[in-house]
């Protein structure tokens, strides 16, 4: 039944019930121990009485009678009284009683005294040559006070429990309620406001800090996915619509051998194309998700290679392409040695060197730098094309945001670029070159 109940209203009454017991237990614990008290009372009452009356009946038995009121009365109640002489009784006085106190006792002539509790009396025996004498004292009055006592005190208790019960409640809000604002914070993942109760000490601020840690992996994550597939349909709709309406337009008649030739080596170069995209598509993957591991992983990766050894290869890679366009493209520098994940690296190279290679027109230059520096390794990239557009230089530009045609290509590589210098580290800068030309400049930790 408890399991349908929410955990702030079973905290509340199992703490609600908890106090009740144990005021119910003190409360009973209390009862005995005044029951126990009082019955001692009466006993030092009764044994008093009986003494008195056994001096009274052994020195002047005809007084008994005169001063067993005195005797018998103690503040207000009185006890009843018997005496018997050789079994037989000769007085009785007091309060209305039964006629015999406790007539076991008389037959157990080896007992000198005996305290027993028979129909609600509390009675003390004694025996003293011929003669025994008994008084007893009726516990109903007592019996009624503790009941009294017992619905007062049951009373008292459940306003107690209900008072404590509130009490309860209020604290156990005031506990949860951190609780049910993180609840309610992750109800609503995709809203920007911060975690509450990170400045909170104990558990809920250790869980507002874990789960705080764990909404930023996550929007990062998502983010993330997001820019990959807002990158990715970006890039290959392009080429991949332009593919199709030639193909589509080559096969609406028939056309001569040369145009269907034409035709394929254009569908051909839109396949080189979509397969640079999605090599870049993957290498942007890859770095993302370096940027989000931890850095002793990123270290275990890492190797140690020469820049300016990549750089050289990259340019022998991509050397053909600058022959046939008669671009002049050549490297200088220094060796520089850096920790570093050569296969991204080497993606870096040459999207920066292909970009520049596309966007220079023929017989122009493309100078391709590397030195190192007292704490970072300088890779620039000069060409003498026409330069980046004003106002592209920003960060939407750089993840893929292209602004037009006159662009195209530009978007995804420098997105690859950018993800993979941050993963090592490192700063992406695009400016103009003296003179004129774009001119792309990497800065990485050595």
């Amino acid at each position: 039944m408890l399991s349908h109940l929410n955990l702030r209203m079973r905290l509340t009454l199992l703490t609600a019930g908890l106090i009740l017991l144990a005021l119910t237990t003190f409360a009973g614990l209390a009862g005995a121990l005044l029951w126990r008290v009082e019955i001692g009372s009466i006993a030092r009452q009764i044994n008093a009485q009986l003494g008195a009356l056994l001096v009274v009946a052994q020195r002047s038995p005809n007084m008994l009678t005169a001063s067993s009121e005195d005797i018998l009365e103690d503040n207000g109640v009185t006890s009843v009284a018997r005496i018997y002489r050789q079994g037989e009784l000769i007085w009785s006085g007091g309060a209305t009683g039964p006629e015999t106190l406790d007539g076991h006792f008389l037959d157990k002539l080896g007992y000198s005294e005996q305290v027993t509790r028979e129909n609600d009396y509390l009675i003390v025996s004694h025996r003293s040559g011929d003669l025994v004498v008994q008084v007893g004292r009726n516990l109903r009055p007592l019996k009624a006070t503790l009941a009294r006592y017992a619905l007062v005190a049951g009373l008292s208790l459940c306003l107690l429990a209900l008072l404590a019960a509130l009490l309860v409640a209020w604290q156990v809000r005031r506990a949860m309620l951190p609780l049910e604002r993180l609840v309610e914070r992750v109800r609503h993942l995709n809203e920007p406001s911060e975690v509450p109760g990170m400045q909170e000490v104990g558990e809920v601020g250790e869980l507002a800090r874990a789960l705080h840690t764990s909404l930023a992996h996550l929007q990062a994550e998502r983010a993330r996915e997001t820019y990959f597939l807002a990158s990715a349909s970006h890039e290959l709709r392009t080429p991949v619509t332009a593919m199709l309406a030639d193909l589509q337009h080559t096969l609406s008649r028939e056309r001569p051998p040369e145009e269907v030739r034409a035709a394929l080596q254009r569908t051909e170069k839109a396949a080189v194309r979509l397969r640079q995209l999605t090599g870049n598509l993957m290498t942007l993957t890859r770095a993302q998700r370096l940027v989000a591991a931890r850095p002793e992983w990123q270290a275990a990766q890492w190797q140690r290679a020469d820049l300016l050894e990549l750089a050289g290869e990259a340019i022998d890679l991509l050397q053909p392409l600058a022959l046939s366009r008669q671009i002049n493209l050549w490297l200088d520098g220094a060796p520089t040695l850096l920790n570093m994940d050569i296969t991204l690296m080497s993606g870096v190279l040459e999207n920066l060197i292909g970009n520049a290679l596309k966007f220079t027109p023929v017989g122009g230059q493309i100078e391709v730098t590397v030195r190192p520096g007292p704490q970072y390794a300088q890779l620039i990239v000069e060409d003498t094309g026409p330069g980046f557009p004003a106002g592209n230089l920003t960060e939407a530009f750089v993840r893929g945001q292209q602004q037009g045609p006159q662009i195209e290509g530009f978007g995804l590589g420098l997105a690859v670029v950018r993800q993979v210098v941050a993963a090592h580290g490192g700063h992406l800068a695009l400016g103009a070159r003296e003179g004129g030309g774009a001119r792309v400049q990497v800065l990485l930790p050595l």
